[in-house]
């Protein structure tokens, strides 16, 4: 009788819609187009003049559905606001269900001649696209936008995941005029509600009778006006972890005659997963790869030696098809197969083969940078897998995903926040730290040879370690060479690259470097007969990352790094140093980044030694000021002239 009132219960949903005053589907007003810009925000591309959502449970012919009711009318003030024509839709699914979106419906509105004329989205341009194996996709993009336009686009969700209710956002990346939702759950099911962001709205929660299922219902309603933009900014994780709104978990259900606890730790997060198919019983199938191990294991003789050669084996012979994932997409017979796979097909394979070699390995389940930080123990956010071994006593993380990856130099997606140990051979399942990504290490040597008429030929050298020599070797082949040393001569103000080297940059382990021969045309201006050049050439910080007046968010760099530059700069024939740039020594509170400027004049050449190192892959906002004028002082310095003049 419990299970049968549980069941009957957990069924039931309620269907409401609210209703937006004055701001009815198809009545947009002059005043509205007639706005040039946005109250709040002059410089906004666009801005929401009203969004609306209700989520609520709604019951049909016994199944029940989550339903969410989306509406918003979007003001355009600019080209570059154009972007907010195009909406996306992300649908989750699974092998068995999915998401399904509804009554579309979309228009956009001008003024001409002083009257509105409205421009409606055909059906036909509406799309639907598998984007991966976890989500579909819905999208379309309005018709006749342009400056001073006003769309308006509606939608209804439908989803079988019943309590996995998706975020309310409160935030965009522009201003949001006055919004309004609610969600309705029936009465007994409690849900934790996590607020994220810097500017919260708080819920005005009450119970209602639904008379027509005869049950009380929670009703919780969120208002905001005049929510401001969230800025973007450079070195940012990723925006969406800051973004205003609120995160739903099912805590508990208390009924009459039935009572559930459903709030998780990481441990039983961890458990879950482990317990899958996928992780307790695929794992240690080795038939599908153990001769080939054999012959690849034969003559390795230490434990790291074998740890090397198989994450060498994976990443050779199997491609990442792009997509995350902390279950199997293929499987490990199929994937070695068609020597294709997702994350976790290739990690997971990894784990097996370490294993199968003797070596203590395991999943880590992690989510990813573009995946949002979990805020409390969840298996819904968690979307990728990466591979974990002790080897001599030591920790090492693996993703062999990425072709230039290393033991413990991961993606720099990877490094978020920490992951989940998935130990089932020693029954582990716990919470555990990645291992920080480590200092990258990078070197720049120039030889300069400067002429009097404000020329320069000179050689370039440099080298990089770590992320750093992953960055390098990723943006190396991600192009042509041509192509490639084209942007670098623009980078570096149009100097001519001849001779251009470049060493290991198709390997994953060890440094890269690259050299080459270089003229510049305007190395130095003239003024009267004195020459004046910046020590540190094209090589100098010219442009602050951080233009806000404050940011609320951490700054995110990937990874600490030190950089190293020696300049030799031979002067011409017949001029001495007037004037140089002092040495300065200057850093950022609590060690977290230091700047060294020494020009050491001599005889015939000046010599420059600049050393520039942060930290921290990750600094707090409260230490933004400091590192905004910590940029600003570097570029100042930097910018400061070196001064020759004829003996």
């Amino acid at each position: 009788m419990k299970k049968q009132l549980f069941s009957t219960i957990l069924m039931l949903g309620l269907s409401i819609g609210l209703v937006a005053q004055n701001y009815e589907f198809g009545k947009v007003s002059k005043a509205e187009l007639e706005e040039t810009k946005c109250p709040i925000d002059d410089g906004a591309s666009a801005s929401v003049l009203y969004k609306f959502q209700n989520t609520y449970l709604v019951t049909n012919s016994g199944n029940t559905q989550l339903v969410t009711e989306i509406y918003e009318r979007i003001k355009i003030y600019g080209n570059e606001g154009l972007e907010y024509a195009s909406k996306s839709i992300p649908l989750y699914k699974t092998k068995t269900s999915e998401e399904k979106v509804s009554r579309v419906k979309a228009a956009t509105y001008n003024l001409e001649g002083g009257k509105v004329v409205t421009s409606e989205l055909n059906k036909s341009d509406i799309f639907k696209t598998d984007m991966s194996y976890n989500f579909n996709q819905v999208s379309f993009t309005l018709p006749n936008v342009k400056d001073g336009s006003v769309i308006e686009f509606s939608y209804k969700i439908s989803s079988p995941f019943i309590w996995n209710i998706d975020e309310f956002r409160f935030q965009y990346t522009i201003p949001i005029m006055k919004m309004n939702a609610e969600l309705r759950t029936p009465k007994g099911y409690r849900f934790k509600q996590t607020f994220k962001g810097y500017q919260n709205v708080y819920p005005n929660t009450y119970t209602k009778l639904d008379n027509r299922i005869g049950m009380e219902v929670v009703v919780n309603e969120y208002q905001a006006e005049n929510m401001p933009a969230l800025e973007e900014e450079q070195y940012v994780d990723n925006l969406e972890n800051y973004c205003s709104g609120v995160i739903f978990e099912l805590v508990s259900v208390d009924l009459p005659g039935f009572s559930r606890s459903y709030a998780q730790t990481w441990k039983d997060v961890a458990q879950y997963i482990g317990g899958t198919t996928d992780y307790k019983n695929e794992l240690d199938k080795s038939r599908s790869f153990d001769d080939e191990l054999d012959v690849l294991l034969a003559d390795a003789a230490t434990p790291m030696e074998k740890t090397k050669r198989i994450f060498k084996y994976v990443k050779d012979n199997i491609t990442w098809n792009g997509y995350d994932g902390k279950y199997f997409y293929n499987g490990l017979k199929k994937t070695l197969k068609e020597k294709k796979g997702n994350a976790a097909d290739i990690n997971l394979l990894l784990v097996a083969m370490l294993r199968y070699a003797g070596i203590n390995a395991n999943p880590v389940v992690i989510s990813t940078k573009d995946n949002l930080i979990p805020i409390f123990p969840t298996r819904n956010r968690m979307n990728y897998v990466i591979a974990y071994a002790e080897v001599d006593e030591k920790p090492i993380f693996m993703d062999a995903t990425d072709e230039f990856s290393d033991l413990n130099v991961l993606p720099v997606k990877d490094y978020n926040w920490k992951g989940i140990l998935i130990d089932n051979p020693k029954q582990v399942w716990r919470q555990i730290n990645l291992l920080s990504p480590g200092t990258s290490r990078n070197m720049y040597s120039v030889d300069l040879e400067l002429n009097s008429d404000g020329s320069a030929e000179g050689t370039f050298n440099s080298r990089y370690d770590r992320h750093s020599a992953l960055k390098f070797r990723t943006a190396y082949a991600a192009t042509d060479e041509e192509a490639y040393i084209t942007e670098k001569e623009s980078m570096y103000h149009n100097i001519e690259i001849s001779d251009y080297e470049v060493t290991n940059a198709s390997g994953y382990e060890g440094t890269v470097s690259e050299k080459f021969s270089f003229y510049d045309e305007e190395a130095a201006d003239i003024v009267d007969t004195d020459l004046y050049i910046q020590p540190l050439l094209f090589l100098g910080t010219e442009e602050n990352p951080f233009k806000s007046e404050k940011r609320e968010y951490p700054v995110d760099f990937g990874f600490p790094f030190k950089d190293v530059y020696m300049m030799k700069l031979k002067l011409p024939e017949g001029y001495q140093v007037k004037s140089c740039p002092k040495s300065q020594v200057f850093g950022l509170p609590d060690k977290l980044g230091l700047f060294k400027y020494n020009v050491i004049p001599r005889e015939n050449q000046v010599d420059v030694i600049v050393n520039f190192e942060i930290k921290n892959a990750s600094i707090a906002s409260i230490y933004y000021p400091y590192l905004k004028e910590f940029f600003n002082q570097i570029i100042t310095k930097e910018s400061e002239k070196l001064v020759l003049s004829k003996i």
